[in-house]
């Protein structure tokens, strides 16, 4: 009989505190109507510092309602792939961003009294075989089109800019572990929009909440397949990058992502598009 997968969990440290909270707070322990706001005052009060504070509450909060997507990554090679696509468009993710997010209100900066407008999206993202998956809050704001993406994984949490994005000698591009997350966070929404049938109902046979999905390999990223010990087969992915069609020249497919990669015709580069 096979084992099943364990997948990396998302707001462990919340959840345990959340739990505890609940004992302390309510008559029989579990939650009611009022203990979601409650526990939001007690962690502000005692533990938010920062907006990334803030946020990280503000989003568990939202995924205790159910309101987060949760992935699970069929592949962990996947994740690989996403980490090594360079990052070439971010209009894309701004109009997936408008297309799937809700309207929230924004902290501006660490003052939490600055406050805005915008879009918001937000994925639990599952890895699996490791003991930590990721949070990615991705943020349009209105008035600045500003584009920032949340990141929580275990401990750590942080927030980078469309700003430091687009800076080639910003800390995206002088970090490997932040530029890779970067990558990995702005690639997995190119490939959702680009391959939305990769995206299918299902979750583990331990998760009993709501909004789960599976996300499988595109044939159209995968260049061959081999197969190492006991069976296991390992895909080996093509090079490329994910763009946004904006030119009239592509009529029925404009404003559509795309995956473009790279073949050698007579031993030059060449690109070609896939969809």
């Amino acid at each position: 009989m096979s084992k099943h997968i364990q997948y990396g969990k998302t707001f462990g440290l919340f959840y345990d505190a959340y739990r505890k909270f609940c004992r302390e707070n309510s008559p029989d322990g579990k939650p009611n109507s009022e203990t979601p706001e409650m526990f939001r005052q007690w962690f502000i009060f005692n533990f938010v510092s920062s907006m990334d504070d803030a946020t990280c509450c503000q989003l568990f909060l939202r995924d205790l309602n159910h309101e987060l997507t949760h992935i699970y990554l069929k592949d962990e090679n996947l994740m690989d792939f996403f980490k090594t696509v360079e990052i070439r468009d971010l209009e894309g993710i701004k109009t997936y961003i408008k297309d799937n997010g809700q309207s929230v209100v924004l902290n501006n900066d660490d003052q939490l009294e600055n406050l805005t407008t915008g879009i918001n999206f937000g994925i639990c993202l599952h890895i699996p075989r490791k003991s930590q998956g990721f949070v990615f809050a991705y943020s349009l704001y209105d008035i600045s089109n500003e584009f920032r993406i949340f990141v929580n994984h275990g401990m750590e949490q942080y927030h980078i800019s469309s700003n430091e994005i687009e800076d080639k000698k910003s800390i995206v591009y002088t970090d490997q572990e932040i530029n890779e997350i970067t990558k990995l966070a702005i690639n997995l929404l190119s490939y959702i929009y680009c391959f939305p049938d990769c995206l299918v109902d299902g979750a583990p046979h331990d998760v009993k909440t709501e909004n789960n999905h599976y996300l499988n390999i595109s044939d159209k990223v995968v260049d061959v397949t081999e197969k190492a010990a006991a069976g296991v087969v390992i895909p080996h992915f093509r090079r490329g990058y994910f763009k946004r069609l904006s030119s009239d020249f592509y009529k029925n497919k404009k404003g559509q992502i795309v995956f473009v990669h790279e073949t050698i015709v007579n031993g030059v580069a060449k690109t070609l598009e896939e969809k």
